[in-house]
């Protein structure tokens, strides 16, 4: 009889084991994932290559100051106004370079978050879980790439 017993309540344990396990399985919500090329993205972007042109742009501008810096520094004769000018245009070309790279950063993080946000909208969309880049990825999930370009023009 007292085994009997046992044998009883080891039984209702395997049973409310299994069937908890079976319930955490069941109820576990299925992933829905796509992937998306970063880059391709990023190359198709109008904002990215506005960008682009405007640095480059700002670059130029950076290198003819420089260019004059140099020519101007070489035609003065006087040691003072020669390293008084030195300084200035230094002071110059540091000021416009910091410049430039924090206008650079601010673009590029409203842009970014304008890309993310508009993967976002498509994952949404398309009911996505997971969106993950293409490289970090060997197989399978659904290539939102194209959408999210036609998207963004």
């Amino acid at each position: 009889m007292k085994i009997n017993i046992w044998f009883v309540i080891a039984c209702v344990l395997v049973f409310c084991v299994g069937y908890n396990m079976n319930d955490v399985a069941v109820s576990f919500p299925k992933y829905k994932v796509a992937v998306i090329d970063v880059a391709q993205v990023l190359e198709n972007s109008n904002e990215i290559q506005e960008l682009k042109r405007a640095q480059d742009k700002d670059m130029e501008e950076l290198n003819t100051l420089i260019s004059k810096a140099q020519n101007d520094l070489l035609n003065e004769h006087n040691k003072s106004k020669l390293i008084q000018k030195e300084s200035n245009y230094r002071q110059q070309i540091e000021t416009k370079k910091k410049n430039m790279d924090k206008e650079y950063s601010l673009k590029l993080a409203k842009i970014n978050d304008h890309i993310r946000s508009m993967i976002s909208k498509e994952a949404k969309k398309s009911n996505y879980n997971l969106v993950l880049p293409t490289g970090m990825v060997i197989s399978g999930g659904d290539d939102i790439t194209v959408n999210v370009i036609k998207q963004m023009k």
